[in-house]
């Protein structure tokens, strides 16, 4: 019974400490372009990432067949609002990763990815989650993450 318990206070504490980590790692924000809009507007959400020096974070602009996996969003469908267009990665960095033998697209310090949404009802509610991976090279770790966001 000892050893079953120890196991499980291990693995709560490895999980806790790398939730931590990503919080650590990452800082999102998230905006609407312009806050000012009605029912019937097309708006654009701003999603931002401060990354902390030496870690990189994945863009979401590369197939994810094999290697490290890009940025990817998910919104929760609750009828306020209507997804308009794909995520856009704003002005990511480009580089043919050693390891995986492909080019990639990354962001470094600061990650800013957008895109537009009809606005259905007055009762806007967007939210959703992101999924990614962030890594560092010199340390030679990659950490996956999801992180919720409601806007």
């Amino acid at each position: 019974m000892k050893r079953i318990s120890l196991v499980v206070l291990l693995l709560f504490t490895f999980t806790c400490v790398k939730a931590q980590q990503i919080e650590q790692i990452t800082n999102w924000k998230f905006n609407f372009a312009d806050p000012k809009f009605k029912v019937g507007d097309e708006v654009e959400l701003v999603f931002t990432a401060n990354i902390e020096n030496g870690w990189t974070l994945y863009s979401s602009d590369f197939k994810a067949d094999i290697g490290p996996q890009p940025t990817t969003f998910w919104f929760a469908e609750n009828g306020s609002f209507e997804v308009e267009g794909k995520i856009t990665p704003i002005a990511p960095l480009k580089k043919i990763d050693k390891n995986w033998g492909f080019e990639v697209s990354y962001f470094a310090k600061k990650a800013e990815f957008r895109t537009k949404v009809r606005i259905v009802e007055h009762t806007l509610d967007i939210f959703g989650a992101i999924k990614g991976q962030v890594c560092h090279d010199k340390k030679g770790i990659c950490i996956p993450f999801e992180q919720k966001f409601q806007f």
